[in-house]
């Protein structure tokens, strides 16, 4: 019996692209929120943001990450 495990690393070049684009939207939403005072929530969703970005990355660079289907 195989075992499904989780994925956090996106699959393609187009879906880390979104993901990079997401974080950094959501980045600059909680920068600009932190101008106008410090928040709890805005800070955790700075950092979950980042975190994001950081996953894009990861997808962007990691080999094996191209448009196409891979075969298990």
């Amino acid at each position: 019996m195989s075992e499904r495990r989780w994925q956090f690393v996106p699959r393609t070049r187009a879906l880390s692209v979104l993901y990079l684009v997401a974080g950094v939207l959501l980045v600059v939403g909680a920068g600009i929120q932190l101008t106008h005072g410090v928040a709890v929530l805005t800070v955790v969703s700075a950092v979950l943001a980042l975190a994001l970005i950081c996953l894009a990355g990861v997808g962007l660079v990691r080999p094996g990450s191209g448009s196409a289907v891979r075969r298990r």
